[in-house]
């Protein structure tokens, strides 16, 4: 018994007539005929009882009509399900990103895949850049939203993605606090609350050549890897910070924000998508194309 046969035994079930269902199925009735007797002696019960002038489902007949419906539609959804997953419209999607991006970029990214790709799964993980390309590396990720470069990883493809702005981070009670916006140059005196370079040294090197290119070296008092623990150190008082835009969704205590300029333009750091070409997960090529149009909008 095969799918062929179920279908021309519903055909001529549902038709009542040999006839019109070879018609319907585009075939030739006495081969239809023939089919239906071989799947009765593969049953072992008669399904139709037929006449010269009609063909009537049996008892039996009448229950394996409904079984081979649901085998049929279920055949189908197979196929479906099949396709669905080779176009990555079914499976999991493994994805990492800096943490400053979870705050900005990453749900408005999350609800663009979601309107097209409703039905893979996603896992989530929020990392710094040294931590990302470790899971990538270990392929417990498929694809990172991270701080470029990514040292020693030549095999792992990266995809431009967008553009961050720096801002900076004050203690209310610091004199600056009171403006909106500040440049750059003048902040040569200052002690500066920063990021490790082990883990993200994208993001660091940023920093550092910013201030370079307005003659100083910031002096760093601090460091943390994490940019909310950043945001205590800059509460506590112990220093300023060139923090993500985004953080000024978190509300730290005794924390003020600022526009920062680099001879008058805003400073600014890259996100990249980055993953290994040889991923054949059909999720992340939709993923990409997805932050590929996300992004050009």
């Amino acid at each position: 018994m095969d799918l062929r046969q179920l279908r021309q035994f519903v055909a001529v079930a549902e038709e009542r007539s040999f006839r019109r269902a070879a018609e319907r199925l585009h075939v030739s009735q006495p081969p239809l005929s023939v089919a239906v007797q071989r799947l009765e002696a593969d049953v072992g019960v008669m399904l139709l009882d037929r006449t010269r002038h009609h063909v009537r489902l049996t008892v039996a007949g009448e229950a394996f009509l409904r079984e081979a419906r649901r085998t049929l539609a279920h055949a189908q959804l197979s196929i479906e399900i099949a396709q669905r997953a080779a176009v990555g419209k079914l499976g999991t999607l493994r994805l990492s990103f800096v943490p400053s991006a979870a705050l900005g970029v990453v749900p408005r990214l999350l609800r663009a895949f979601r309107e097209d790709y409703p039905d893979v799964k996603l896992v989530l993980a929020s990392d710094t850049s040294s931590q990302q390309k470790a899971a990538l590396i270990s392929g417990a990720m498929d694809v990172g939203i991270v701080v470029p470069p990514l040292h020693d990883a030549e095999d792992f493809r990266v995809d431009r993605f967008c553009e961050q702005e720096l801002i900076l981070a004050v203690p209310d009670s610091h004199p600056l606090a009171s403006q909106t916006r500040v440049q750059l140059r003048d902040l040569a005196s200052e002690s500066f609350i920063g990021f490790p370079s082990r883990e993200g040294p994208g993001f660091e090197s940023v920093v550092m050549a910013a201030c370079q290119d307005c003659g100083f070296v910031p002096n760093f008092v601090q460091v943390a890897s994490e940019m909310q623990t950043i945001l205590a150190l800059v509460s506590s008082g112990l220093g300023i910070a060139l923090v993500p835009e985004a953080m000024q969704a978190v509300k730290a205590d005794h924390v003020a924000y600022l526009q920062v300029r680099r001879r008058n333009a805003a400073v600014k750091y890259s996100l990249v998508l980055a993953f290994s070409p040889s991923n054949t997960n059909p999720a992340l090529d939709a993923f990409v194309s997805v932050a590929h149009r996300f992004s050009r909008q």
